[in-house]
């Protein structure tokens, strides 16, 4: 099934919920934070956003953008998304954004993808992943993460993916009520 939806997270300012259901959006990902399980690396709008979601009728998933040097770093990123989620469970679930240049490579990489979801799981939680087409197809390419849900972000016409896709990052520049969205 196909539907569209959008990232949202407080580099979009205050956003209109409402707004974003009459122009068909079906649904948004709203981010946690970053990081290891610091306040001060919450997304300023997280729990804002769900309210205005909820309030729209809209659902919603999550996610947290990854440091993770080590899978103790991603465990603590869990306990982050855990302590934001408060006992909620999104209908488009928990994803873990993995992108970021300075996380590890091989299979120490691996380890902190799979301990981050199976903390999620853990709790409860459909959990999912989410990267370029580049680092699926390069650094994340491991039958390990196979049991995980991916988000796929290729901004393009197409997916060229070859996998099982959750959900497909089409664009950074999906123009709605004169802001651009992912």
């Amino acid at each position: 099934m196909q539907t569209q939806g959008v990232d949202i997270s407080e580099h979009n300012g205050a956003v209109d919920f409402a707004a974003l259901t009459q122009a068909g959006v079906k649904f948004a990902i709203l981010r946690l934070g970053y990081g290891s399980d610091y306040t001060s690396q919450d997304d300023a709008q997280f729990a804002q956003n769900v309210r205005k979601a909820e309030a729209a009728g809209m659902p919603w998933g999550a996610y947290l953008y990854s440091y993770a040097k080590d899978a103790s770093m991603a465990q603590s990123e869990a306990r982050h998304a855990l302590r934001l989620l408060q006992g909620r469970k999104p209908l488009y679930g928990v994803w873990y954004d993995v992108e970021d240049s300075s996380l590890p490579s091989g299979e120490a990489l691996i380890d902190n993808v799979v301990a981050y979801c199976q903390a999620l799981e853990a709790a409860g939680l459909y959990c999912g992943v989410y990267a370029s087409l580049s680092w699926w197809e390069g650094r994340l390419n491991s039958p390990r993460l196979d049991r995980f849900d991916k988000w796929v972000a290729q901004w393009n016409s197409q997916l060229d993916y070859q996998g099982p896709v959750g959900l497909w990052q089409f664009t950074d520049r999906l123009m709605l009520n004169g802001k651009a969205f992912d």
